[in-house]
This record gives C-alpha cells, sequence and structure tokens, in this order.
C-alpha cells in the first residue's frame, strides 16, 4: 500500500528499493543484538517518555537494568527506561490483549524510574528474555 501511494506520488522505483533495504537491514541488526527480543510494550500507570498506554511493537534488550527498546515499524526510535524493579510474576497475555507475538505471549509489569509501571509483552520463545537482570536466577545489575 505505502509503495504504491509513493510510485503513485512519483517517487522513483530505485528511491523506494533504497528504503526497503535500509529499514530490512536495520530490522536484521537490531534483531540480532545479544539479549534481543521481539515484544511489545506500554505504561499502564504514570508517565514513561517516548511510551504510551496502547501497546506498541518492537525490540527490547537489557543492558544492566534499562531497558533499551527500539520502536517498530522502522526501527530508527530507541527509548532507554531504567527499570527498578518486577511488579509481579510474569503472567500469560489474555487472548487478543497483545498481537503478533505468537500464541502464548508473556507480560512482564515493571516499576520503572519515577514510579511509573510498564508492562512489556514477549513472545513464548523469549518469555525469559523479557524481565532481564529481574528473573529469578538472573545475577544482579551490581555484578553479584
Amino acid at each position: 500500500m505505502l509503495i504504491a501511494l509513493l510510485a503513485v506520488l512519483g517517487v522513483d522505483l530505485w528511491v523506494i528499493v533504497a528504503l526497503l533495504a535500509v529499514v530490512l537491514t536495520r530490522k536484521r541488526w537490531v534483531s540480532r543484538q545479544p539479549g534481543a527480543f521481539k515484544g511489545a510494550i506500554r505504561v499502564t500507570e504514570g508517565d514513561v517518555p517516548g511510551l504510551k498506554a496502547k501497546w506498541r511493537r518492537g525490540y527490547g534488550r537489557w543492558a544492566r537494568d534499562i531497558l533499551v527498546w527500539t520502536k517498530a515499524p522502522f526501527l530508527f526510535r530507541t527509548e532507554l527506561v531504567l527499570a527498578e524493579a518486577l511488579a509481579g510474576q510474569a503472567r500469560a497475555a489474555k487472548p487478543g490483549e497483545v498481537r503478533r507475538l505468537g500464541k502464548h505471549p508473556a507480560v512482564v509489569t515493571l516499576v520503572v524510574d519515577g514510579g511509573a509501571r510498564i508492562e512489556v509483552a514477549a513472545s513464548a520463545a523469549s518469555r525469559e528474555r523479557a524481565p532481564g537482570p529481574f528473573a529469578e536466577g538472573a545475577p544482579s545489575a551490581l555484578g553479584g
């Protein structure tokens, strides 16, 4: 649809192909970062700059206690979220709650800097990566 619109507007085909190549290369690079997982994120309480109350897809990865969230669809915008703790156990997503993460996505609730709460959903294949350093058995963020 987007490609057809660009073509109708008179954008050259090579520009469209170049844009598509850049987006696909970026997706491959982001998804292959160590510890990266495909998921969705939303704010449930409070205010977190760059995030909203509606589920937004993207890729996440942990750098100690900082969640590095790369927003879809073009994966050029990245948000850094300082997490303080888990706010309960991981739960299974309700049917239809979050889409495009497989049949049994897991949802993790985190308390972030400033007291706000976010939910991070991950597919069943990467559910152990979503809680990051707060998962049971994970080494602490202080190196212990």
